[in-house]
């Protein structure tokens, strides 16, 4: 019984220390298409759940594949197979940018795992596009998103009687909804408290 729990722990550790290597890291932006196509992927289908999402490591080019219908225990290919795949479709390189419903590239600002990293499949289109551009995955910079997220946090934006002030607000609010920090329903709701 030892042996057999030996061989199933070291069976379990390679196959972690295996995807390890195969997951990006590093800047990445998704072109909008790619995102897209992310979405697509953690809605799955009827009886389809997410494997693994691969994208190149410029963010233009990206596939899936799904947990083939009443698996229970799904772990498909080798993660380097996907990867192959990939860069013979593309003639460039590619990389893991999820496993299952997780995030597992990272950046600097998404750990590739947790509930940080996690997305869920009855979220809208626009709260996972919030949610990759909250991980630096859609948007601005990394650097310039985490300051936007601080200052959404912070509420920098307060409402004031002078005019000037209320211009500059509306603009950096308007700023802030482009760039996908604010949801269109919180950027409606702090544009009606500055005009009040």
């Amino acid at each position: 019984m030892k042996q057999l729990l030996g061989i199933l722990f070291m069976f379990l550790f390679w196959c972690n220390i295996g995807n390890a290597g195969n997951y990006g890291k590093g800047e990445l932006k998704l072109s909008q298409a790619v995102a897209d196509y992310f979405i697509k992927y953690l809605r799955g289908g009827i009886s389809k759940s997410p494997l693994t999402f691969v994208v190149t490591n410029d963010g233009t080019w990206g596939t899936y594949w799904f947990c083939p219908s009443g698996a229970n225990n799904c772990s498909g290919d080798s993660p380097s197979t996907f990867i192959k795949i990939c860069e013979r479709e593309t003639d460039q390189d590619c990389s893991i940018f999820a496993r299952f419903r997780t995030v597992k590239w990272k950046n600097g600002i998404n750990p590739g795992k947790g509930k940080e990293s996690k997305f869920n499949s009855r979220w809208s289109d626009e709260e996972i596009k919030a949610k990759l551009t909250e991980l630096g995955f859609l948007g601005e910079t990394n650097t310039t998103t985490k300051i936007i997220e601080k200052k959404k946090k912070e509420n920098k934006v307060k409402t004031t009687d002078d005019n000037n002030d209320i211009t500059q607000q509306l603009k950096d609010l308007n700023e802030l909804y482009k760039s996908g920090a604010l949801t269109k329903e919180e950027f409606e709701k702090a544009k009606k408290k500055l005009l009040n």
